[in-house]
């Protein structure tokens, strides 16, 4: 078979990595778009995953999403067109099932955060894969086909934190330190179209407590210059700010806390066993209502909740990854079986 993965935004290349990995061992042909925006290219370079770049950062209101959604779409068919897939596949991305549709091409989704529209995986995919944990009835208050849905054990997460996949480099390149306690923040994604500006004020009251103390370290990993602003109205003993791209559970994995206004690196540390505490304040989903009931994510729901809730201290121990490689082939299975027979 030939299979099309797309990936549109960055954790979505960690995603598919083990994905791409078992269906090229199964003996079927990958080949990936990817779009330049938010580091998802220098991932796919730091995999070493080969890719055709296609589109870019759409700009901000809706109006402005929908306008390069649709131009996205254009310029997939026009890339994929002489390739001839058998199904396609994409994390939440929203160009890949119109372009597959409009192609003729059997399109898989997935997705962790049900509060998105599903207008389009409703009307232009084969399957939609959620983690059980969003069941039935969130899934038809959320407007999701049911007939279409098909669950996975677990988290997605699980897919690519498995051991050996860990890249040590970065330990020694970003000179984290053994003596501190390492903090790991991310601020939200301010032009989402469910950014809520409450995260922010939790953001800067969160800075100002690890500011604080002089054995925090902290690592301030910004989805932007702009968001350079959160960090300098603090002063910190000792601030690490990334000034390339590196392997995102790797970084988790070293932290003693990882704090986020967004979804993916809490969730790798909660997943992981790492203290995670996020300020994210769209809808809470179901996966985050989960790790929140199951101790494992701290939620910032207000400003007064930060000194009561988060306590900076070292970490008991190393993460063990909890990998699945059954999972893995749950996944694949679901996509491969989306091609007529």
């Amino acid at each position: 078979m030939r299979v099309w993965f797309d990936a549109d935004n960055a954790p979505h290349v960690l995603i598919m990595r083990p994905l791409f990995e078992e269906v090229r061992r199964r003996g079927h042909d990958v080949h990936f778009t990817a779009r330049d925006r938010a580091s998802t290219c220098e991932l796919m370079d730091l995999y070493g995953l080969p890719y055709t770049r296609v589109g870019g950062e759409y700009g901000s209101g809706m109006a402005g999403k929908v306008k390069g959604t649709l131009g996205r779409a254009a310029q997939l068919v026009r890339a994929m067109r002489d390739w001839r897939a058998d199904v396609s596949f994409g994390h939440g991305s929203r160009a890949l099932p119109i372009a597959s549709w409009s192609m003729g091409v059997p399109s898989v989704t997935m997705y962790d955060y049900e509060w998105v529209s599903p207008a389009i995986f409703n009307l232009c995919c084969r399957a939609i894969l959620l983690p059980a944990v969003i069941d039935t009835v969130r899934c038809r208050e959320a407007g999701i086909r049911v007939g279409l849905v098909r669950g996975f054990p677990g988290y997605k997460e699980e897919l690519y934190l498995g051991p050996g996949r860990f890249d040590s480099s970065a330990v020694g390149d970003l000179r984290l330190r053994d003596d501190k306690i390492r903090v790991l923040v991310r601020p939200p994604a301010t032009t989402a179209h469910y950014h809520n500006a409450e995260s922010e004020l939790i953001l800067d009251e969160l800075l100002a407590l690890l500011a604080e103390s002089p054995d925090v370290q902290l690592v301030y990993v910004a989805r932007g210059r702009e968001q350079m602003s959160f960090l300098d109205r603090h002063r910190f003993a000792d601030v690490v700010v990334p000034r390339k791209v590196y392997d995102g559970p790797t970084m988790v994995a070293q932290m003693d806390l990882v704090a986020g206004g967004g979804g993916t690196m809490t969730r790798e540390a909660a997943v992981l066993g790492v203290p995670s505490c996020s300020f994210f304040r769209g809808r809470l989903g179901r996966v985050d209502e989960a790790l929140e009931r199951e101790g494992r994510l701290i939620m910032l729901r207000a400003v007064e909740e930060v000194r009561a809730k988060v306590r900076p201290v070292k970490k008991s121990g190393p993460v063990e990854p909890p990998g699945s490689h059954e999972l893995v082939h749950a996944i694949v299975d679901a996509i491969l079986s989306a091609v007529p027979t």
